[in-house]
């Protein structure tokens, strides 16, 4: 029999895939419907960045939806310190730890041979969208201070298990997201002469494939537990 807990995981896991696969979908059609690719690497004229920020803080409200259960589980001392977490001054200290993200997400492309001084519209706007698929998602969940003990492999003791399964497909969003933006990159050299090769327009579509496969995996393993279970109950 599986347990309330386990049924709630799964849920979670499902809705929380569905919403990151319906961003990616709506971000492809809304460049279908634009025709356009030039307009991705564009701040202003491009709605990739905002569909992309709207996805990830559902999937954060989702959680806290799943995790409202939970917290009664915490200590008082647990709870006072995860409201330190979102103090004025640590909201502040997220907002920082994103825009230095950006930055050395900035940094690397240009190590990987972007333009220094060229399409610096387009550096930032490809940094941002990386900084959303990887870092923001876990500074809206647990704050600045949360997410930098996250970042060096040290999970702060009031998180829920609910949280803990956010952050475990948080990973799979963010490693899909680097891989598939590196991926995108082996088709700027070729000689094809295809609009699509500018850049960043390959590397801010790997990084968007890149985050729907990172998730199509994670839904395998969900719907495989599903499926185990499921076929051990038929043979009890």
């Amino acid at each position: 029999m599986v347990s309330r807990f386990d049924q709630q995981k799964t849920k979670h896991q499902l809705f929380h895939v569905s919403i990151s696969l319906a961003t990616i979908l709506i971000c492809m059609t809304y460049m279908q419907y634009r025709r356009n690719w030039a307009h991705l690497g564009s701040f202003w004229d491009s709605l990739i960045v905002p569909i992309v920020f709207i996805g990830e803080l559902l999937k954060v409200i989702l959680a806290r939806f799943f995790g409202r259960i939970e917290d009664g589980v915490l200590t008082a001392k647990q709870r006072q310190k995860k409201a330190a977490y979102f103090t004025p001054r640590e909201l502040l200290g997220g907002l920082t730890l994103q825009f230095l993200c950006t930055l050395l997400y900035a940094f690397i492309c240009i190590i990987l041979g972007a333009p220094v001084l060229a399409n610096y519209e387009q550096t930032f706007v490809l940094s941002l969208l990386m900084t959303l698929l990887t870092v923001s998602p876990t500074v809206f969940l647990l704050g600045g201070g949360g997410a930098l003990q996250v970042c060096f492999c040290e999970k702060p003791d009031f998180i829920t298990k609910c949280e803990d399964t956010a952050l475990h497909l948080f990973k799979y969003n963010a490693l899909g997201g680097i891989l598939g933006a590196w991926a995108g990159s082996v088709v700027a050299p070729l000689d094809w002469g295809r609009d699509w090769q500018a850049y960043p327009i390959p590397n801010v579509i790997g990084a968007l494939l890149g985050s729907a496969l990172g998730n199509i995996y994670a839904c395998t393993h969900v719907l495989y537990a599903c499926g185990r279970v499921y076929m051990s109950k038929k043979r009890a």
